[in-house]
């Protein structure tokens, strides 16, 4: 395989991959490689390689005599990844604590700025973005990117949640508050009201998450079936083509 083969699987992986989280492709919604490959002007070997990838993550479903899915959000999944965030994240924060510096610091205050302006545009994929970079922070400041990695290649489903709770509620109000206060309770090195604030933002949205799951019952993956529609094929935005309230 050569470099330029290399680059396409790459570059369509990023791209497909991007588009599943970002919730532009509709969970549930089967298709065909050849289907893909039209739609993103890419050969079909470099598309059915990175869907490969992309089902290894839990974000494709093979089907058997009938294409391509993307994988329903699975709710269980959504509490694992919820899980292992929060039991990785504290010990992160805590270590950052120990070490954190002006530069750090900064990078998160620059953060919090860039929040409240995308909390009132209502751009609810670039908060999203700048939330996941914000928490990225903290990583890097205590020396565990790696961890961060492994955590973000395997949060799909807790995006993709995450996301379509933003879509169907806005923003959430206090988000921003509940980042600041963290970096609070970190600069007067309290432990004690760190793990409080953390825990409660990382867990805010289970009540939200269960309505969720009964309203938007064909994106979940109880629904077996996965469907075509015409009103949110490829090359179609879901979130913008539905009647949720986002509309960037």
């Amino acid at each position: 395989m050569g470099e330029t083969d290399n680059s396409q699987i790459e570059s369509i992986y990023d791209v497909l991959r991007t588009d599943i989280l970002d919730l532009r492709l509709r969970p549930g919604m089967i298709f065909s490689i050849k289907d893909i490959s039209e739609s993103y002007q890419v050969g079909r070997t470099p598309v059915r390689d990175a869907l490969i990838s992309l089902s290894k993550e839990g974000l494709i479903t093979f089907l058997p005599q009938r294409g391509t899915m993307i994988s329903k959000i699975d709710y269980d999944k959504v509490r694992n990844e919820r899980f292992l965030r929060t039991c990785v994240e504290e010990n992160v924060m805590l270590e950052f604590m120990a070490v954190c510096n002006l530069k750090a610091i900064t990078a998160l205050e620059m953060s919090l700025e860039r929040q409240e302006g995308l909390e009132k545009s209502g751009d609810i994929r670039a908060f999203l973005s700048e939330d996941t970079y914000f928490h990225s922070i903290f990583y890097d400041g205590a020396n565990k990117g790696y961890c961060n990695d492994i955590l973000e290649a395997n949060s799909g489903h807790y995006r993709r949640i995450r996301l379509l709770a933003m879509a169907d509620s806005g923003i959430e109000k206090g988000v921003v508050k509940q980042h600041r206060d963290l970096v609070d309770a970190i600069l007067a090195k309290d432990s004690d009201r760190l793990h409080g604030v953390l825990n409660h933002h990382l867990n805010r949205l289970v009540n939200k998450e269960r309505t969720l799951v009964a309203k938007y019952t064909d994106l979940f993956d109880h629904e077996q079936a996965g469907t075509r529609r015409e009103t949110d094929g490829l090359g179609v935005d879901f979130l913008v083509e539905t009647k949720l309230k986002y509309h960037a």
